[in-house]
């Protein structure tokens, strides 16, 4: 699961405010092209009041890594329980982690620059706090739906099948002429789950009337 505390007292407006520039700053810019001055220049105020919330960067990247996710993380342990079937939960879970790349740009660009960047200290953090969670749900909803398969391979495939979805809407929809809607979502969901347990070939067949 994710490394992000979900107990942690509740930030100041202050340290949301900062937080939140933060995050736009480094998905925009990428990690090593932001100051502590453009931080502090962004949201009015000084480097020496920046350094009163947070001792450096570093703390500041952190944290805001775990303020976007935060809620997130939340809302993903409601999208696991109960006890719909798994392959029910796994298309809601792709849902899900869809719309929180598509609605979230400033969180599919960091996540994006950080791939591109390449820094391993970063990409942990990334993993940890962001990608972990939803992975290792997706994991074990593949452990239970197809056992003998590769459980890890097949949540890197439905993870990368999402993201690429994502960076391609725009593209995707001059090629096709279709809006990015809530069916044309849960029909990439199912496509995807689909597509992963049993490939391009051997789509499911309708079950027959009882």
């Amino acid at each position: 699961m994710s490394s992000v505390d979900l107990t942690a007292p509740a930030l100041s407006d202050r340290k949301i405010s900062i937080l939140e520039a933060a995050t736009v700053l480094f998905a925009k810019h990428g990690y090593a092209a932001v100051s502590i001055r453009d931080l502090a220049r962004e949201i009015h105020t000084t480097p020496a009041a920046l350094y009163h919330h947070f001792p450096d960067k570093d703390a500041i990247y952190t944290a805001a890594l775990r303020h976007v996710f935060s809620d997130r993380a939340k809302a993903l342990g409601t999208i696991v329980k109960g006890d719909d079937a798994p392959d029910v939960t796994l298309e809601r879970l792709i849902i899900w982690l869809t719309q929180q790349f598509s609605d979230n740009p400033v969180l599919a660009r960091l996540v994006q620059r950080e791939l591109l960047a390449g820094d391993r200290d970063r990409l942990r953090l990334l993993t940890e706090d962001v990608m972990a969670a939803p992975f290792r749900e997706i994991e074990r909803l593949m452990h239970r739906l197809a056992p003998a398969k590769d459980a890890s391979l097949s949540a890197a495939s439905i993870i990368a099948l999402v993201m690429g979805y994502v960076q391609l809407t725009p593209v995707l929809e001059v090629l096709t002429g279709q809006r990015n809607t809530k069916q044309s979502l849960k029909d990439f969901a199912a496509h995807t789950k689909n597509l992963v347990l049993h490939g391009l070939l051997a789509q499911p067949q309708p079950k027959a009337p009882s």
